[in-house]
């Protein structure tokens, strides 16, 4: 199991280089792993993302969605960002807290994934949410330290599907939401779960 999560997971390699990646070294969103482990069995090809917080996340993105939107408050973060960025990657910074929710909005454009991992929660999602391409899903970072968020995405009639585990970087376990209406029509990847990361058994199910 420690096997696994530190080696092979790259828990250990994140945690004492401060930054998500994996065991090759290569960028991952800091979100759960079970919800990382979602995400990657999803095609994002002709997607695109609207991110709240840029980051590792921003490049993890980029290699797998049509387009990504990035948003971000601090200087120095979002310009490192933008000089590691592809030609796919735009990023919006940084910006003042009293415009960041509405910053990346404009009229006519919808994400069909909206990541909230940033300053002012809140006010992102209920900004960003009417944004929201037909079968889309939102994904709420840290929602257990945000039940308010959740609660309001919920009574907008979205279901919440919780993600709760370890983590790159991170010593303790926490919980990525994912936040989606009626119908998902984002489709699978169909591949296969990489045994050198999820197991060794090769079996037909």
């Amino acid at each position: 199991m420690l096997q696994t999560l530190m080696f092979r997971r790259a828990q250990w390699q994140s945690i004492k280089t401060g930054l998500p990646v994996d065991a090759q070294g290569r960028p991952l969103p800091w979100i759960t792993y079970p919800a990382l482990d979602y995400l990657s069995q999803l095609d994002f090809s002709q997607s695109s993302v609207l991110e709240y917080g840029g980051g590792q996340s921003s490049l993890w993105w980029a290699e797998r969605a049509k387009s990504v939107t990035t948003v971000e408050g601090e200087s120095e973060w979002a310009e490192t960002l933008r000089l590691r960025a592809p030609s796919n990657l735009t990023v919006i910074g940084p910006v003042e807290a009293t415009s960041y929710a509405k910053a990346p909005l404009v009229s006519g454009q919808t994400y069909h994934v909206i990541m909230i991992d940033g300053l002012m929660r809140f006010e992102s999602a209920k900004a960003s949410l009417p944004f929201l391409a037909p079968g889309g899903f939102l994904l709420l970072d840290n929602a257990d330290w945000h039940p308010h968020v959740c609660a309001w995405l919920r009574a907008q009639g979205l279901m919440e599907i919780d993600f709760h585990g370890f983590g790159p970087v991170n010593d303790y376990t926490w919980c990525t939401s994912l936040f989606m209406r009626a119908h998902s029509l984002l489709p699978h990847s169909g591949g296969k779960w990489p045994t050198d990361v999820y197991g060794s058994l090769e079996q037909e199910c």
